[in-house]
């Protein structure tokens, strides 16, 4: 199987190109969204919002795609099913912003700014708040 780092190359010409690159992830960091071997659809990022899912590089060869928390000076991210918020991300750690994604075995792509993905973005955020106060308290 290929490694992102190696494919970093090819998607920053797609996205010059005006394309997007999709590809199978790994990692149940975002479930109950996202599952290993479900494919996402990435694109240039124009802008980033809280909410947004989000591909990182933590370091030379390990990529992250997690959902933007908070936006300061730094960036802080967590996986719908973590509760370890990741902070400090500086943005030119940022390499594209998730705009779709199928399920494993299904042709049908989902679009991240439909209206059920836009209820299902709210309601994961409640729940990690509630979660996290939940531990604090």
């Amino acid at each position: 199987m290929y490694k992102l780092y190696q494919m970093e190359p090819l998607i920053r010409e797609c996205f010059l190109d005006g394309k997007t690159f999709s590809f199978p992830i790994n990692g149940s960091s975002m479930q109950p969204l996202l599952h290993t071997n479900d494919i996402v659809t990435i694109a240039k990022i124009d802008e980033v919002k809280n909410g947004d899912i989000i591909l990182f590089k933590r370091n030379e060869s390990q990529y992250v795609l997690h959902r933007v928390i908070k936006i300061k000076n730094k960036l802080s991210f967590v996986g719908d099913h973590q509760t370890k918020i990741e902070t400090g991300i500086d943005s030119s750690q940022l390499v594209a912003k998730v705009i779709s994604y199928k399920k494993k075995g299904s042709n049908k792509s989902h679009n991240l700014n439909s209206l059920s993905y836009k209820i299902y973005k709210i309601l994961v955020r409640f729940s990690l708040v509630r979660f996290i106060f939940s531990k604090l308290l």
